[in-house]
């Protein structure tokens, strides 16, 4: 079953993202633009999955439950998980490791927690925005040892990119890298290439996505309808 998949969508929980991006805004979004399945994956927390999850099992929208976690290097890596209870678990896990900095809304944005009806029950009291202490050579292994999908955001890009950060793509196990522009063959020829829309406004959503040939949206599957996009 050929599939349209884009797994890198922030919440208004992201404070560089729109207040706009609730859950059922998302959901509403990508559904009319004929995406088949969405991952929302805010900066370094989950507080926004359980909404999400509600949304999407509303409207009958495939989905993964993931963040979008920053390095020590400030290098953004896309975790995703097909069971909420096992990425919820994951996000606290890296929240923690965020430093101790508050978010200050004036200056960076909220990053309001909501409802599937919108409203708003909490904020998170970190900025997100923020780099944990985790090193890109650390992370990698976590997430696959934590049972997700781990790909390394916007690779090409010069902000939070991983070979800007790095200087090199390192030779690690990822399930796939993300790109925005032309990718090299010999990243290509190594890794399955994604894009996605990384989208921080409704108008946004699905401005990037991949098709992939999968039978279901577990991890497992999907891992291998990744391996089908490496160039041969």
């Amino acid at each position: 079953m050929k599939s349209r998949i884009d797994f890198h969508i922030h919440s208004c929980l992201s404070p560089c993202a729109s207040l706009e991006m609730s859950p059922r805004t998302i959901v509403a979004r990508s559904k009319a633009a004929g995406i088949d399945c969405i991952a929302l994956t805010d900066h370094s927390c989950t507080k926004n999955l359980p909404a999400f999850h509600e949304v999407c099992a509303e409207a009958g929208m495939n989905c993964l439950y993931g963040l979008e976690a920053s390095t020590a290097e400030d290098v953004h890596v896309l975790c995703l998980f097909d069971n909420l209870r096992r990425a919820l678990d994951f996000g606290e896990m890296i929240y923690s490791h965020l430093p101790r900095l508050l978010n200050v809304p004036e200056r960076f944005g909220d990053q309001p927690v909501v409802t599937v009806d919108d409203e708003i029950v909490g904020f998170a009291e970190k900025l997100l925005i923020n780099g944990t202490d985790i090193s890109f050579f650390e992370l990698i292994p976590m997430v696959l040892d934590a049972g997700g999908l781990c790909i390394p955001s916007h690779i090409d890009r010069p902000m939070c990119g991983a070979i800007e950060h790095l200087g090199f793509l390192p030779d690690l196990p990822y399930d796939a890298v993300e790109v925005v522009g032309e990718v090299a063959s010999e990243i290509a020829w190594r890794w399955p290439v994604v894009r996605f829309s990384d989208s921080h406004h409704p108008d946004q959503i699905a401005r990037r996505f991949t098709e992939i040939e999968t039978e279901s949206f577990t991890v497992p599957a999907l891992r291998e309808a990744f391996q089908r996009l490496i160039l041969k």
